[in-house]
């Protein structure tokens, strides 16, 4: 019997804890990777008659297929099981890069196209919560920061091998297809053999480090949506995320273009800008998550990190009505120290969201979590569909300052979740263990300072 269908009924602690951890980002890693066109996109639209329009009109239609997927995949792996949800979806998603792969009309691409969008919604949600069952408060920031890695690391990887292989097999875009689907095929065998759920029963308690936990009440019964959506601090949780991914969506889908156009840099140089902004956006999240660990705190680091990306943003917005004769110097500066604000709030935000779930309720991780992608989600493909609007009437500068609205309103809302800004006398910093927990009360919502 595959080892998705067994319970773990003891806490796997060290090593055996962190190759759980490693495998469930493996799976997140293959779940971004399937459906990375951008390497391909030109030889793609070519082959196929597609336009630009038509193919971010597709875009925009998987991305609504994923948001409401994902919802419905975070209350099924509170249900179900992460692993026994997670595995399946993740075999359905390489068929549907297959799929793809034997696309001979644009028909046949988009059903295959909204396909993999929704079975990979379904398979990422088990994710974030599985990294919440595997990953003590001690430690649950760096863990959630390392879970940020998968997609940024897909969008590498996916343009290494296409760089690398292209050549190979004549520049077919299906070529990538045919290989992203057989990675995602052997993934999928990886995980299915190697990760295992936590029993129900351990999945409930509450756990402070590996040695310690805190029991978290009698299990609740009946829907796991209306508990959440009746606390205050949850939806300051998800706002705030939704906020901020105007400005990441912004970064992901129309950064080098943006510069390219507004700056009048070479292509490579506004990649090589980019890069910087998304690489020290990846450090920071792991230097940032382990300090918000060790204080066990979470909210300096989201207010923090919010402000401070705001006060970079005004001055990457006032740099840029000097246009082409800015000083490219200064904006990789300011792009860099952007990405560094924002990474002090990645890790922190997604323990902060855990934490305060499992406070709730102690099996609704999916749940919140397919909550957020959903409303995140919509976020992001009103950015994607808005901006290129807006840049074609009154230019970059005026969607930045759009960007920078929103990164001040996400400043602003986390001040609204829970905890205060220093931590709390008393409660315990990284490294105590065998501490003696009593059972918690559902958490208030209005905010301690």
């Amino acid at each position: 019997m595959l080892s998705y269908r067994r319970l773990l009924h003891e806490y796997p602690t060290g090593a055996r804890r962190r190759l759980l951890l490693a495998v469930v980002v493996l799976a997140l890693f293959i779940s971004a990777y399937e459906g990375q066109l951008a390497p391909i996109l030109p030889l793609l639209l070519a082959d196929l008659g597609l336009t630009l329009e038509a193919y971010g009109l597709i875009t925009a239609v998987s991305l609504l297929f994923g948001a409401v997927s994902g919802y419905l995949g975070g209350e099924l792996v509170d249900r179900i099981g992460r692993v026994r949800v997670l595995v399946p979806c993740m075999f359905l998603s390489a068929a549907a890069c297959l799929f793809m792969a034997l696309s001979q009309s644009v028909a046949h691409f988009v059903a295959a196209r909204i396909l993999l969008a929704f079975v990979e919604g379904v398979a990422m949600a088990g994710t974030q919560p599985l990294i919440r069952d595997f990953t003590p408060r001690m430690g649950r920031a760096q863990a959630f920061a390392f879970w940020s890695w998968g997609p940024v690391g897909a969008n590498f990887f996916a343009a290494v091998l296409a760089a690398l292989t292209l050549g190979l097999f004549d520049d077919s875009w299906r070529s990538q297809i045919f290989l992203m689907s057989g990675l995602a095929f052997a993934g999928a065998t990886v995980v299915a053999f190697t990760l295992r759920d936590l029993s129900p029963e351990l999945r409930r308690t509450i756990r402070l480090s590996e040695r310690t936990t805190r029991e978290s009440g009698a299990a609740a019964t009946g829907p796991r949506l209306g508990p959440l959506l009746g606390h205050r601090v949850v939806w300051a949780h998800v706002a705030a995320m939704s906020l901020l991914y105007v400005l990441l969506a912004t970064m992901n889908a129309y950064g080098q273009i943006m510069l390219v156009e507004h700056f009048a840099v070479t292509v490579r140089t506004a990649s090589a800008i980019v890069m910087s902004f998304w690489i020290s956006n990846l450090v920071a999240s792991l230097v940032f998550s382990r300090l918000s660990d060790r204080a066990q705190n979470r909210k300096p680091f989201l207010v923090g990190g919010g402000l401070a990306a705001a006060l970079l943003l005004g001055g990457l917005i006032a740099t840029m009505s000097a246009g082409a004769s800015a000083s490219w110097f200064l904006v990789v500066v300011l792009l860099t120290g952007i990405g560094l604000s924002l990474g002090a709030v990645l890790g922190p935000w997604m323990a902060s969201f855990s934490e305060y779930t499992e406070e709730i309720h102690p099996d609704a991780q999916g749940v919140a979590f397919g909550l957020n992608h959903f409303v995140s989600r919509l976020f992001i493909l009103a950015a994607v569909l808005l901006a290129p609007r807006v840049v074609s009437a009154t230019g970059w500068q005026t969607w930045m300052t759009v960007t920078l609205v929103a990164i001040a309103a996400f400043a602003v809302v986390v001040t609204q979740v829970q905890g205060g800004m220093r931590r709390a006398h008393g409660s315990p910093a990284a490294g105590e263990t065998d501490v003696v927990v009593p059972t918690a009360e559902v958490p208030e919502d209005s905010p301690r300072s």
